[in-house]
């Protein structure tokens, strides 16, 4: 968070499930989601897996995660393709 802004947020549940990690594009590439995710893995024992959209999926490879499978879900009538992720500690 810069002075009156929440720049980024994401949060990771107790079995090593990391949900809803975001930055703000304009904030994107100065290590605000780097810094997010080294907490949330930091927070929990053991693996953690993801559903990486096909933008975030660079970022999670670059961290060490591994695609699982690739898989296309529906969202408002929205086809999307995401990617199970995860990283194994």
């Amino acid at each position: 968070m810069d002075d009156r802004t929440i720049v980024g947020f994401g949060d990771i549940e107790e079995n090593g499930y990391l949900d809803r990690l975001f930055v703000r594009p304009d904030y994107q590439r100065m290590g605000i989601g780097t810094a997010i995710c080294n907490k949330l893995e930091g927070a929990v024992q053991g693996n953690v897996f993801t559903h990486a959209s096909i933008t975030a999926k660079p970022f999670f490879e670059k961290r060490g995660y591994k695609v699982i499978k690739r898989q296309t879900v529906k969202r408002r009538g929205v086809l999307l393709t995401n990617f199970v992720m995860e990283y194994r500690r």
